[in-house]
């Protein structure tokens, strides 16, 4: 019988060691670490990034991630260990596929099905950035910004000061924090704020968990004075993502995201993730709740 405790795991500090798990059995993983949320709930980048590394575990190594596709089922709660139960779907000659059930206390708080591809040649294409950014070393970055915006922008911004975890710099903060935008397109460079291991698989897992930032507070870009507004309720209801090439996650990355739609209090997001050189590392698509939320 696998040893499956529920204590308390410690607070993360570093990207690197929020991707390490515990393996309990066959197919079975628990979190080392927890990043905590709002509410002493877990963020979603970390439930992303830990299952797509529980599930690379059981494949072939000569055989990378290309694609998940996950369901935010419950939010978890960051004061208990996450238990990772990794199914083998499916080993053909060319593609792994695997599923990943999260669970806290016995009850499922996400599920994931995720593919891996032997490497192959064949066509290649890939559009263009079709806008100029700046670089990220002449922005300021998340932590900066809510220090000289203090006076206007909601108390709640102050829970994302001082993580050690990512570093994150709006390429037009004024949209995030100031004003409603004109635009229901964002963009911004992103990367983890410690050095990571040169293995390919915690870079992509990293980057896994690096896609969830702000996806769905830019669906409220155009509706909201400041995308921390604490008069919005947002949760992350399901998350696509496609693995284009290999990158390195503690170097800056360009997510541009654009929201075509949001409705019925859902607001739906796609983004495409750059590196320097302005070459397509992934594409992901998002749902999530946005809510407005009545005076008082």
């Amino acid at each position: 019988m696998p040893n499956v405790s529920s204590s308390t795991p410690p607070a993360a500090q570093h990207l690197n060691e929020l991707l390490e798990l515990e393996q309990l059995d066959t197919n079975l993983f628990r979190s080392r670490v927890n990043q905590v949320n709002s509410n002493r709930t877990l963020f979603g980048g970390q439930i992303l990034g830990q299952s797509l590394k529980a599930a690379a575990v059981t494949v072939d190594p000569a055989r990378a991630p290309h694609s998940l596709h996950g369901y935010f089922l419950l939010p978890g709660a960051s004061d208990l260990p996450v238990i990772y139960d990794v199914e083998l779907t499916r080993d053909g000659g060319s593609f792994s596929t695997r599923r990943v059930v999260a669970r806290q206390r016995g009850k499922t708080i996400f599920h994931m099905e995720c593919s891996f591809h032997r490497t192959e040649s064949g066509f290649e294409h890939e559009v263009a950035l079709d806008a100029q950014v700046p670089e990220p070393d002449e922005l300021l970055d998340l932590e900066q910004l809510i220090e000289r915006f203090a006076d206007r922008i909601p108390q709640s911004a102050a829970a994302l000061q001082g993580s050690s975890i990512v570093e994150l710099k709006p390429v037009r903060p004024e949209d995030f924090f100031l004003r409603k935008a004109e635009t229901t397109r964002g963009m911004y460079w992103i990367r983890s704020a410690s050095k990571l291991p040169d293995d390919a698989l915690t870079h992509t897992a990293a980057l896994a968990y690096l896609s969830d930032h702000f996806l769905t507070p830019l669906t409220a870009l155009r509706h909201t004075v400041s995308l921390i507004s604490d008069r919005v309720m947002m949760a992350s209801l399901d998350h696509a993502m496609w693995f284009h090439r290999t990158c390195r996650a503690d170097e800056w990355l360009l997510v541009d995201v654009l929201s075509p739609f949001a409705g019925g209090a859902r607001g739906f997001a796609r983004a495409q993730i750059w590196n320097r050189e302005r070459r397509l590392i992934a594409s992901v698509a998002q749902e999530g709740l946005v809510r407005p939320l009545a005076e008082g």
